[in-house]
């Protein structure tokens, strides 16, 4: 088992790419920490991994709240010993509208949650990995922190600062043997697609309600499943020539990922 007796964390974990995430680890041997906001889904997600063997803990919570955060990782501390793993997945899509008509208060919350979690977890995380020279943080980002994408701003500076995380982390993280690398997994689908698809064209605009309706009508949306076995490839010792990378899937087979 490639990742036998780690301890990981996984945010965002009730659904979607995190279950998927969350499920590999499990089977590759590692004690899992669950965190989501759903706790009903969060539930059914953990009782589903349980019924496998595998080694888990759930707690609801949100990532944008730094006592929640504090308070997951310290029961996973207890439950599990120090973190090893930490994956940095939760994250809404935010205010779909011009940035001058978007609800301030939606986009804050996109940033606490996308990008001021990820800092709360890896910052409660650090010292168990620095005092043990080793670790993995796997940020999962998007191709829209990279491009100007009309309607989605705040995902997409959300991404943008976390692709930036990745690298600034990765440079001062080498002397402690932590690898920090992310993945921009393409368009999934997930919970998330589906609420985009549920956004009224006339805040999302034609071009934008097309696009992501004709990913989802031409079975183009990949699945998550898919995707799980290279957060397991970066979380392994397969992976501790990499850090600072942020790539799409196939990017990753480039630098010994099997796929």
């Amino acid at each position: 088992m490639k990742l036998n007796q780690k301890v990981a964390i996984v945010t965002g974990a009730a659904c979607g790419l995190g279950k998927e995430i969350a499920r590999a680890f499990a089977k590759e041997g590692a004690c899992v920490m669950l965190m989501d906001r759903s706790a009903a889904e969060l539930e059914k997600t953990g009782d589903a991994i349980s019924r496998t063997g595998g080694k888990i803990m759930i707690y609801a919570g949100d990532v944008g709240c730094e006592n929640d955060v504090a308070e997951m990782v310290e029961q996973a501390r207890k439950h599990f010993g120090p973190v090893d793993i930490l994956v940095n997945n939760a994250g809404i899509i935010g205010p779909a509208d011009f940035m001058k008509d978007a609800d301030t208060k939606i986009w804050k919350k996109t940033i606490d949650i996308n990008l001021n979690g990820a800092y709360f977890c890896c910052h409660a995380v650090i010292p168990d990995m620095a005092a043990k020279k080793s670790g993995k943080i796997i940020n999962i980002t998007s191709g829209l922190g990279e491009r100007p994408f009309p309607r989605f701003s705040a995902y997409g500076v959300s991404k943008a600062g976390l692709i930036q995380l990745t690298r600034s982390l990765s440079a001062e993280l080498k002397e402690f043997n932590i690898q920090v690398n992310a993945i921009n997994p393409g368009v999934m689908d997930t919970a998330m697609q589906g609420e985009i698809r549920g956004i009224d064209i006339s805040s999302m605009g034609q071009e934008v309600y097309d696009r992501f309706h004709g990913l989802y009508d031409n079975n183009e949306l990949q699945d998550p499943a898919d995707l799980a076995p290279l957060a397991v490839f970066l979380a392994s010792g397969d992976a501790d020539h990499l850090t600072g990378h942020n790539r799409r899937p196939d990017a990753y087979k480039e630098l010994g990922w099997e796929g």
